[in-house]
This record gives structure tokens, C-alpha cells and sequence, in this order.
């Protein structure tokens, strides 16, 4: 056999031996994105469990995990007639999406699928969250958590980020290293939610040497199976969740960190993740100790596992405009990657009683794609 011929018959065999593990990363993705849809209510938007109705973030959560598979959510119509786009639309029309999250939330929504922020559903949210901006903190939103998204929904408008609103957060990395739910110092605050997001706005203005602070601080949260916790120590327990896992792995992929270095004990947040994933349903579980598919943690876990951050979203246009029509009001905005809830509950309490009454759905949905898959 010729040099050649050798080399053709070494990488077929290379690629034949590929195809089973790259199959099953693009089967699992694809069913967690068919359980989302068929999810969806009957007005276009989503559940997060909490409550009945069409909850505004984690509809939001939804759109961005499919457009980060590449998907045209224009095109998820239901027997009304609507789309999660009708919904979101029909939310900021209303006048519903205030809240400097909402607002952030909104302009994700819009940015990935092709839509003006400035003008979706007749409203200009940029300039409406840069108006929430405090002149003497520099923050937008009551807390560092609310203020990381802004930043990242400004920067993916195209907006311009004051530096005040970059100070605001340097001022607050705390002495563990990494960033509080309530902004401050304080040693023992700082949880890996709060952390993930501020990296990422870090990231997006241009100081990734502030973000790459928290790093040594993400290896010390790091759990033995690849995934992280809110927080260590916690009062709520500090298994591995896919929420924080996911914004984690959004993080260090934002900031250009190779996995390898958070592999010591055989995987990384990718295997973590895929750990989590139901093969019954398709969807994702928040922990391995509450095996129940939740909506949040799917969509979270489809967004990360996909590549995409939010400091560079995916975008996928709309074949179908929004449509802004007369909508059910919102449930409240649940946190967005599972850190907080209004009043300073955390969601790990709450969604560990919201899923353990939860009823799995079959279902089959998106993909991981090859250059994430565990090493």
C-alpha cells in the first residue's frame, strides 16, 4: 500500500471510529429541543414550573437555546396560531418588561433572532435599560447579577457600556475572588452564577484580565463530577446543577479557557451536563439527586452545551415578524441560570420542591456539537 493509500485508510478509520460518539451527543441535544416545543403553551411561550402560564425569562431561556441549535423559533407555531416571538413581543408591547432583567432578557431575544432591540414590540428597550443605569453606583438593576446582563444585552445591541457600569463591577469582585448575588466584597458571598455573568460582561467590554480573576475561584467551586453548585459552602446542598454548570461553561468558553484545566478528575462541565441529561425525555435534569426534567435547566444546558455565550450570540432570523397582539399576563421573572429569585430566595431551595413533583414528558430535541463534547 502507498504512503497515500495508508494515510486515506488511517483517518476513514479515525472517522468511523468518531461517528458513534458524535451521533449521540447530536441525538441528545435534538431530544431536549423536542421536549422544550413540546412544552410550549398554547400562547407561544413557555412554563418555568413555578407557576401556571407562560413564564417571560424562561421563554426567553427557550428562544435562546433554540436559536443557539440553529433553529427558526419564528417557526414554532402552535394550534393558536402563536410563537414564542408573538409572546415576548406581546410581553413588551403590554409595557409588562420593565425590570432591568426583563429588558435584558428582551433584547437577547431580539438580537438572536434578527429583530431591533430599538424598536421590538414598539419599544426601544436600549435606551430603556441604559435610563436604569444609578448616575452614583454605576449599576443598572438592584443587584450584580441583574447589572452583568445588562452589560451583555448592551454590548450585543451594539450600545455603547459606560465605564462606570465596567467599574461598578471591578469594585466588586469580593475577597474569595469572584462576584456576589449583592455586589460588596465580603468573603464567603461570592456565588458561581453571579461569577459566570460578570466574566462574561468582563469579556464583552474588553478587560478579560478581570475576568480570568475568578478563575482559580470557579477550580475551588468545581465538583468531583465535572459540574458546579451555586455556592460552597451552602445551606441548600452543593451538587452539581446543570443551571450553574451551564453559565459556568459559558464563562470559561467566553473567555477562552481550555477545558483541560477544569478536567483533573476525568470530565469537565460538558460531561457534567450530558450527565444530567434524561434519556427518558430528552430534557435535562437540575440535579442528578432530583431526576425530574425541568425547563430552566434544559434550556440552560442546550444554550452551553451548543458553544453559545452570551457575550456572542447566535443569531437565526425570523421567517414570521413577531407579532405583538393581546397576550395573558406574565408570571414574574424567575432567575435566569438559577442563583436567585425576587427578595433574595435562591431557586435551588424552590426547585428542588417546584421538581420533585414534576412529571418527565417524552420528547426528542438539538445538538452538542463535536468541538464540546467531553475530552
Amino acid at each position: 500500500m502507498s504512503k497515500l493509500g495508508a494515510l486515506v485508510a488511517l483517518v476513514l478509520v479515525v472517522l468511523v471510529a468518531a461517528m458513534p460518539a458524535l451521533a449521540v451527543d447530536y441525538s441528545q441535544n435534538e431530544a431536549a429541543l423536542a421536549w422544550l416545543r413540546q412544552s410550549q403553551e398554547p400562547d407561544g411561550g413557555f412554563s418555568s414550573g413555578f407557576a401556571a402560564g407562560s413564564d417571560f425569562g424562561t421563554t426567553a431561556e427557550v428562544i435562546l437555546a433554540g436559536v443557539a441549535a440553529g433553529e427558526d423559533v419564528s417557526t414554532w407555531v402552535t394550534s393558536s396560531g402563536k410563537t414564542p416571538l408573538d409572546y415576548v413581543a406581546s410581553q413588551v408591547a403590554a409595557g409588562t418588561v420593565s425590570d432591568v432583567g426583563n429588558l435584558s432578557k428582551a433584547t437577547f431575544v431580539a438580537v438572536a433572532t434578527g429583530q431591533d432591540p430599538r424598536s421590538f414590540g414598539g419599544v426601544d428597550l436600549v435606551s430603556k435599560m441604559a435610563a436604569q443605569q444609578d448616575p452614583v453606583t454605576g449599576q443598572y438593576g438592584d443587584t450584580l447579577f441583574k447589572h452583568a446582563y445588562a452589560v451583555l444585552a448592551l454590548h450585543n445591541a451594539g450600545a455603547p457600556v459606560p465605564e462606570s457600569a465596567v467599574t461598578a463591577m471591578t469594585r466588586q469582585f469580593t475577597d474569595d475572588g469572584a462576584w456576589a448575588l449583592f455586589g460588596g466584597t465580603t468573603p464567603g458571598t461570592a456565588d458561581t452564577n453571579t461569577t459566570a455573568l460578570v466574566m462574561q460582561a468582563l469579556v464583552a467590554v474588553g478587560r478579560p484580565d478581570a475576568a480570568a480573576g475568578a478563575i482559580p475561584y470557579l477550580q475551588r467551586m468545581q465538583n468531583a463530577d465535572g459540574g458546579f453548585p451555586y455556592q460552597k459552602p451552602s445551606a441548600w446542598g452543593t451538587d452539581s446543577d446543570a443551571n450553574s454548570t451551564a453559565v459556568v461553561l459559558q464563562a470559561l468558553k467566553a473567555l477562552g479557557t481550555p477545558l483541560a484545566s477544569f478536567a483533573s478528575s476525568g470530565t469537565d462541565p460538558v460531561g457534567a451536563l450530558l450527565a444530567l441529561a434524561d434519556s427518558a425525555s430528552g430534557a435535562y435534569f437540575w440535579q442528578a439527586a432530583v431526576p425530574y426534567a425541568n425547563m430552566l435547566a434544559t434550556a440552560q444546558a442546550v444554550q452551553a452545551t451548543e458553544g453559545m455565550t452570551l457575550v456572542a450570540l447566535n443569531v437565526v432570523g425570523a421567517s414570521r415578524p413577531p407579532q405583538a397582539g393581546a397576550v395573558l399576563p406574565s408570571t414574574p421573572l424567575l432567575p435566569e441560570s438559577g442563583a436567585w429569585m425576587g427578595g433574595g430566595v435562591t431557586l435551588l431551595l424552590t426547585a428542588a420542591v417546584f421538581v420533585s413533583g414534576m412529571v418527565a414528558r417524552p420528547g426528542r430535541a438539538t445538538r452538542v456539537r463535536a468541538e464540546h463534547r467531553p475530552r
